[in-house]
């Protein structure tokens, strides 16, 4: 830890976690339930590997969004 960064306490380091477990809880459910629909839209082979596309997007786009760092 530097100067610059804040300490936080436990309780509050708690709370966080929730928050940060919450938040990606409901980007997955979100990208599970359009994943669900275009997979069974799709009914070529092109319709199938454009899931497959969506799905590496978003788990770029949750890599970047969602970094869980725990401070000491």
């Amino acid at each position: 830890m530097t100067l610059n960064e804040p300490s936080w306490p436990p309780s509050e380091k708690k709370v966080a976690r929730a928050a940060y477990d919450k938040a990606l809880e409901r980007a997955l459910a979100s990208i599970m339930a359009e994943f669900k629909r275009r997979a069974n839209a799709a009914t070529t082979a092109p319709e199938m590997w454009e899931v497959e596309d969506y799905l590496k997007e978003q788990r770029r786009d949750l890599d970047r969004t969602f970094e869980y760092r725990y401070s000491q």
